[in-house]
């Protein structure tokens, strides 16, 4: 894929600013953002819902599953999973990395863009 392709994305964040923020940026990139969740849990849910392309997720999400394990769990699923958050330590980046998804720290949206696009 090209970073021109429209994907369809997922977003997971605990913080509702931060999902705000993240809808409008890949729908001005383009993306069609087919769902937000809250929490780890109903991402998996809306993740068996839509068969997005991308999952953004963070890592702490609440109470629950955290971005980590829903990487885990996504990890025999076709999508792209990118955890963007701002936990970005050498045993989140190790258990991540094992899980498949890139990291990328919160705050850099050119590099989500780029991860999302692959």
């Amino acid at each position: 894929m090209t970073g021109t392709d429209r994907l369809r994305v997922l977003i997971a964040d605990n913080d509702q600013a931060v999902l705000d923020l993240l809808l409008l940026d890949l729908r001005l990139e383009g993306h069609e953002v087919v769902a937000s969740a809250l929490n780890g849990e109903n991402a998996l849910e809306l993740y068996d819902k839509h068969h997005p392309d991308v999952v953004v997720v963070d890592y702490r999400l609440g109470p629950g599953i955290n971005g980590v394990e829903v990487a885990r769990r996504l990890q025999v699923a076709p999508a792209r999973v990118v955890l963007f958050t701002n936990y970005i330590t050498s045993d989140v980046i190790t258990d991540a990395t094992a899980a498949g998804a890139a990291v990328i720290e919160k705050g850099n949206l050119n590099a989500l863009r780029r991860a999302i696009s692959g």
